[in-house]
């Protein structure tokens, strides 16, 4: 988003922070603000008889007021600061959790990729081989968990047939393990 989309969103209450952090409470702030903002608009240009004026004038002036504090309240937070691009696994350490699960010494690549699938610097392909070593490992729910939070990354969209294959893995050795065991 260019500073001037950042700065312009930053004049809403709650919007910055609901969209890049997903904040619930900032979400509830930008409707809160939305109605008050709607309300001062109706009143001003649809209904002027509907409220008086002073209350009119006191909503104008909580709107500019939350929008003046919204944008120095997103600037000392550093929400107007460029996103930081998620780099994810460095090549090197990708390529050696990969040699390491070719080898299949899956603890060694578990090792490597462990920080680099979870939380919010997560990874979609480091995610990925992290979940083949646990369907290799026979811990099909932690993968299945793994995929299906995979899925729901913004990220994940180039990678939704990989995905998609992995879970059908998954679940075919599953089955293959339970119908051997009986």
């Amino acid at each position: 988003m260019q500073i001037s989309m950042r700065m312009l969103f930053s004049l809403w209450p709650g919007t910055l922070a609901a969209w890049r952090l997903g904040d619930p409470r900032s979400l509830l702030i930008a409707i809160a603000f939305g109605l008050i903002a709607c309300t001062a608009w109706i009143g001003t240009t649809i209904w002027p008889m509907w409220l008086d004026s002073w209350k009119i004038w006191g909503l104008w002036c909580v709107v500019v007021a939350g929008s003046l504090v919204s944008c120095a309240h997103n600037a000392m937070i550093g929400l107007l600061a460029r996103p930081k691009l998620n780099i994810g696994c460095p090549l090197d350490q990708w390529m050696l959790a990969q040699e390491h699960y070719l080898q299949a010494n899956y603890f060694e690549a578990e090792r490597i990729l462990q920080p680099f699938a979870f939380g919010k610097n997560t990874d979609v392909e480091a995610a990925l081989l992290l979940s083949s070593i646990m369907r290799r490992t026979e811990r099909y729910h932690q993968s299945m968990e793994l995929l299906d939070q995979l899925a729901l990354l913004d990220d994940a969209w180039r990678w939704h047939d990989e995905i998609a294959k992995e879970k059908r893995l998954v679940l075919q050795q599953k089955v293959r393990s339970h119908t051997e065991s009986l």
